[in-house]
């Protein structure tokens, strides 16, 4: 045992003898795509990919370095597997899986992809050291690969169908009862962690005008890319967003302090105004704006999420008025 302790501590010295360059050399004849992300950054950008991940997805080094991990993009069609892995990335923790993704010629493919968090010897979270390879080098071959995305396609449906009662259909975002869920549990992990959390509401000027101008569906539409417009503006894996009964969106966001969240507020109000949804008959105006709500704080009691509401709503706000609409959007 002794033996095998030297050994260790042996090899653990040459390692870090190892120059940056050599390392470097290392990561370049992989023939596993390799992706360092950064995590200082709240989309994770890219530091660095290596030969074999530019081969494996089609998209060049100076595509990626710098850009966020397109692995992340909400668009993907894999819903339930990228909420995990973002959740994993959000709370600096290892991840592995196999996820449909596009290469840049836009052919789908499966990818098998290890995540492992890389920390300074004081335990800060620094960067993510991702491994990606396709899932054929594990199935086996081009019909392996098929099979594999079939069976993803199968698994994605399943998941899909039974994830319908966490999504709220009008607007896109969590349900309310499930966002509940989730933030209570985010507030019991930033209770032992000792970090604020913060609750932004955003309430729709003379919605039900809008809604009587134009109909039902036209408001669900409209309440849609005004959610969008929130979740875009997210920028934690951890952070949610979700809509609340009175056909408010609601968002929970990590670790930021009212200033910050108050920016952030306001900036997705502009973009709001911005998108033009013409309300003619709104008292508020021309366009369709909200207004919004802040709380932060950090959790001390078990009852912090329902205070932390009840504050947001008491604090519901006109916002400034934004500057004239980019361009005028037809419901």
């Amino acid at each position: 045992m002794r033996e095998d302790l030297q050994l260790r501590n042996y090899g653990k010295a040459h390692v870090k003898q190892l120059s940056r360059h050599i390392l470097e050399q290392i990561a370049e004849l992989s023939s596993d795509g390799i992706i360092v992300l950064d995590a200082s950054e709240l989309d994770f950008r890219i530091a660095y990919v290596n030969p074999a991940y530019e081969a494996l997805t089609g998209y060049g080094a100076e595509e990626c370095v710098d850009r966020s991990w397109q692995v992340l993009d909400a668009a993907n069609s894999d819903v339930a597997q990228i909420a995990g892995l973002k959740a994993a990335l959000g709370r600096g923790e290892p991840y592995s899986g196999d996820l449909a993704d596009i290469r840049g010629d836009g052919t789908t493919w499966l990818s098998h992809i290890q995540a492992e968090p890389i920390k300074s010897p004081s335990g800060e979270l620094k960067h993510y050291v991702i491994t990606q390879r396709g899932a054929a080098d594990i199935s086996g071959g081009k019909d392996g690969l098929q099979v594999g995305l079939l069976q993803r396609e199968l698994r994605r449906t399943r998941q899909k169908v039974a994830s319908l009662d966490r999504v709220d259909l009008a607007s896109g975002v969590l349900r309310y009862e499930y966002f509940l869920e989730l933030a209570d549990r985010d507030c019991r992990r930033a209770r032992r962690e000792e970090t604020s959390m913060a609750m932004v509401l955003f309430e729709v000027n003379d919605f039900d005008v809008y809604r009587q101008t134009f109909g039902a569906k036209a408001a669900d539409s409209c309440l849609r890319m005004i959610a969008a417009q929130v979740t875009g503006a997210l920028r934690r894996a951890g952070d949610l967003c979700g809509c609340d009964d009175e056909r408010r969106i609601v968002a929970l966001v990590h670790d930021q302090n009212l200033e910050d969240v108050s920016r952030l507020a306001a900036r997705i109000a502009s973009n709001i105004r911005g998108l033009g949804l013409h309300n003619p008959r709104a008292e508020s105006g021309r366009y369709v704006t909200v207004r919004s709500g802040i709380a932060v704080g950090t959790p001390t009691r078990a009852n912090f999420l329902t205070t932390l509401i009840d504050q947001a709503r008491a604090n519901l706000n006109d916002v400034e008025h934004a500057p004239a609409p980019r361009r005028a959007a037809h419901s």
